[in-house]
C-alpha cells in the first residue's frame, strides 16, 4: 500500500465527508441538534430545518467541496498550479447557477468583478471567510514534499478571490499543515510534538495578530481544554481565525482517536450554531492527511456523493504530483 496515495485519498474524501455531514447542522445551536436528532450526529442526516442546506440530500456536499475539486481538476489538467486556468474553471462554474449549493457570496462577487476587469483591491472587496482557504488542502497535497512551497501555493490560489491579512496567513497555515501531516513530520502521539507543530505553523504567519490565534490553540492544548471551552473561547463562526484554529485544536486534542476528532468537528455547533460544514471539511481533511482514507468508516465512504470520482481524482492528483517531482529532479 502506498501510504502517501492513501493520504491523498483521505484528504479529498475526508474533506467532502466533513462538508456533507456538517452542512446539515450549520447555524444550528447544539441544543437543537440534540433535540432534533436525538444526540450528536454520527453519519449522514437530513439537513436541520434551520440549516441553509435544506433541500440537499444527506450525502451531498456543498460548494465548499466543489471549489477544492475544481482546483484539483485544474492541477491535473495543466500538470501544475495555473491560476488563470483555475479562475477560468471558477468562472464557468459560477455561470451555472442551477448547480450552485449555497456558495460563498464573496466568492461569486469576486468572480463577477474580476470577469468584468475590476480588481478586488480597486473594488475594496475584502474577505476573511474560511471558505477562502478550504481549497488550500489541495495545494498542501500537490506540494506535500515542501511545506514552504505548499504555503506559497496556498496563498496564490486563495488570494485570487479572497483578499485580507487573515486569508494571506490562514491559506499558508492550511497548506503547510496538510504537507506536514502527509510527510509525518511530527509524532503527534505526544503533546510536546503537537505544540512543536503549532510553533512550526507560526513560522508561516506574517501578521502578529494572526499568530496569537495559534498561541491560543497551544494554550488550550497544554491545559487539556475540552471542546466546549474551545468553541466558546476560540469561536466557530465563518471568520477564518475562528473556524481554522478551532479545527486545528480539535484535531490535535483528540488525535489519539482521529475519527472522534472528526465527529467533534462536524458537531461543533456551540450555543448559537456555527460554520460546521467548513469546520467539518477542515477536520476531515486533517484526519485524512494524517491517517489515510481508511480512517473513515466504509459505509460513509460508499454512500458519499461522487465518492468514486473523488478517489479517481485523488489518484490522478497523486500521479500528477509524482510526475511534477520527476520533472524537478
Amino acid at each position: 500500500m502506498d501510504i502517501v496515495l492513501e493520504k491523498f485519498k483521505g484528504t479529498l474524501l475526508g474533506g467532502a465527508l466533513g462538508d456533507a455531514i456538517g452542512k446539515s447542522l450549520e447555524d444550528v445551536p447544539f441544543e437543537e441538534v440534540i433535540s432534533f436528532y436525538g444526540g450528536a450526529v454520527r453519519g449522514f442526516v437530513e439537513p436541520h430545518p434551520h440549516s441553509p442546506s435544506v433541500g440537499l440530500e444527506p450525502e451531498q456536499t456543498t460548494d465548499e467541496t466543489t471549489i477544492s475539486i475544481l482546483l484539483a481538476e485544474s492541477i491535473v489538467e495543466k500538470k501544475s498550479i495555473d491560476p488563470y486556468h483555475f479562475f477560468t474553471k471558477l468562472k464557468e462554474w459560477a455561470g451555472k447557477e442551477e448547480s450552485h449549493r449555497y456558495p460563498d457570496p464573496t466568492l461569486i462577487t469576486a468572480i463577477d468583478l474580476i470577469s468584468s476587469g475590476v480588481g478586488l483591491d480597486d473594488a475594496g472587496l475584502l474577505s476573511s471567510s474560511v471558505e477562502g482557504v478550504l481549497r488550500c488542502t489541495i495545494t498542501g497535497l500537490f506540494h506535500y514534499y515542501n511545506p514552504y512551497l505548499s504555503a506559497e501555493a496556498g496563498r496564490l490560489v486563495s488570494l485570487i478571490t479572497h483578499r485580507s491579512k487573515e486569508i494571506y496567513d490562514a491559506s499558508a497555515i492550511v497548506s503547510a499543515l496538510i504537507s506536514f501531516l502527509v510527510l509525518e513530520s511530527f509524532d503527534l502521539r505526544n503533546l510536546k510534538d503537537r505544540l512543536t507543530l503549532i510553533e512550526s505553523l507560526k513560522a508561516f504567519v506574517k501578521y502578529d495578530k494572526n499568530r496569537s490565534y495559534l498561541d491560543k490553540v497551544a494554550e488550550f492544548l497544554a491545559s487539556g481544554a475540552e471542546e466546549e471551552e474551545a468553541i466558546r473561547e476560540i469561536g466557530n463562526s465563518s471568520f477564518v481565525f475562528e473556524a481554522l484554529p478551532l479545527a486545528i485544536f480539535l484535531f490535535l486534542r483528540y488525535i489519539e482517536e482521529p475519527l472522534e476528532a472528526f465527529w467533534k468537528g462536524v458537531n461543533a455547533c456551540g450555543m448559537v450554531g456555527g460554520d460546521t460544514d467548513a469546520i467539518g471539511y477542515l477536520l476531515g481533511s486533517f484526519v485524512g492527511a494524517y491517517g489515510g482514507l481508511w480512517v473513515f468508516p466504509l459505509e460513509l465512504l460508499e454512500n458519499l456523493e461522487n465518492s468514486q470520482y473523488y478517489i479517481s481524482l485523488a489518484e490522478k492528483l497523486y500521479q500528477t504530483t509524482m510526475e511534477f517531482l520527476e520533472r524537478r529532479s
